[in-house]
């Protein structure tokens, strides 16, 4: 009697051995393993200011550290993301800059973590920009994605400084995306986006390699836009077949409207030029105070002078566009029957091959006149803040 009890419980234990078997094997094989989604950045044609001196050729990816904003939607797995759908999933989500990997892409960390929902329920769609912006951060962005705004607007303001402003990005939208079918890498979790510059770079190089008779310096120390446009708003929109546009809205520029190239740089005409990111926008009635500093022969100290010039009445003047660089060089010559000192802009950098030898559009140094905004004597001491490009004898 004792052994038939002693074998139905161990049978009974048999049994239950491996009915808990059979579940735990079909609990590996259909359990829904929570996947994090990971993002990052392409670098094919991205060049941040933040880390490179020449914006849209260099492929530097986002800085190490710094932060794009991430907007994300969740929709049905039977739906093609809309317009109409809301960015439900992440509304403005700060991701930061882990640099980039062996592969050269650009890595970002977050927080709290998100995770793929499954496949055959949802789809997600997202779209990213640089640099993040909060209502705390100065960036001069400001994001409204509202329900049924599709990717909404971004307002711009650009920074009165050269040294403030900041290399607006902003990526393809991503759609209908599943954990299967992200496979931007091996790991077929990460959301990669490709980056688009917004604004258009405008670089002024200064070249004053050859000291003006009658002087044994001469440096270039401050740079004034007047009458440039200053604020737009951004409007990204995926279009039917597949694409994703941007179009600006810029508000027209008054003559009060200007911008201080700052932070110039002694002897260095190339390596750290005068860089300006701007909204696209047409240059015509765009002027530049340049204002310069000289030694005149015999004399131990300094003499100011400005120039003025109207982009219209020279070489420059054009129309700048979203994501394209534009190089300038501002020169002297001599014109002695006058006993006069021209500033001159001119298209190229000084370096450039195709460099434009037009001078049409200069403008005479009025010596004595105004420094940063007060009147000053030409005769006496002058005294700034800044640095300039300097070259003495």
């Amino acid at each position: 009697m004792m052994k038939v009890a002693l074998t139905k419980i161990l049978l009974g234990l048999f049994a239950l051995s491996a009915l808990a078997g059979c579940s735990s094997e079909d609990g590996g094989a259909g359990a829904d393993v929570p996947a994090p989604i990971a993002f990052g950045a392409t670098e094919v044609s991205l060049g941040s200011r933040a880390s490179s001196a020449y914006y849209s050729t260099a492929e530097t990816g986002i800085p190490l550290a710094q932060s794009m904003g991430v907007f994300g939607y969740q929709y049905p797995a039977t739906e093609d993301w809309a317009v109409s759908d809301t960015a439900n999933f992440m509304y403005n989500r700060r991701m930061v800059s882990k640099g980039r990997n062996d592969d050269g892409h650009t890595e970002f960390y977050y927080t709290p973590l998100a995770f793929w929902p499954q496949a055959d329920t949802y789809r997600l769609a997202f779209f990213a920009y640089y640099p993040y912006a909060s209502a705390s951060s100065d960036t001069g962005i400001e994001p409204s994605v509202a329900p049924g705004t599709g990717m909404g607007t971004f307002a711009f303001t650009t920074k009165d400084k050269s040294s403030e402003q900041v290399d607006f990005m902003m990526s393809d939208l991503k759609p209908n995306l599943t954990y299967v079918s992200s496979t931007t890498t091996a790991s077929g979790d990460t959301v990669s986006f490709r980056m688009h510059h917004m604004l258009s770079q405008v670089v002024f190089h200064v070249d004053t390699a050859s000291v003006p008779s009658g002087y044994t310096s001469f440096q270039v120390k401050s740079i004034v836009m007047h009458n440039v446009a200053k604020k737009g708003t951004l409007k990204p929109t995926y279009t039917a077949d597949k694409v994703t546009t941007f179009e600006w809205t810029v508000v027209a520029a008054t003559d009060n409207d200007s911008l201080t190239v700052d932070g110039i740089q002694k002897n260095s005409t190339e390596d750290v030029p005068c860089r300006l990111l701007l909204l696209p926008q047409d240059n015509h009635n765009i002027s530049l105070r340049v204002e310069v500093e000289a030694i005149p022969v015999g004399s131990q100290r300094p003499i100011v002078g400005y120039a003025t010039m109207l982009m219209s009445g020279t070489t420059a003047a054009g129309i700048w566009k979203q994501g394209i660089s534009y190089y300038y060089t501002l020169r002297l010559k001599e014109l002695t029957k006058e006993n006069k000192l021209y500033i001159y802009i001119t298209s190229g950098a000084p370096d450039d091959p195709d460099q434009d030898d037009d001078y049409t559009g200069g403008t005479a140094i009025q010596w004595g006149g105004t420094w940063n905004g007060g009147p000053i004597d030409a005769a006496k001491k002058a005294t700034s803040s800044c640095t300039g490009f300097s070259h003495g004898l």
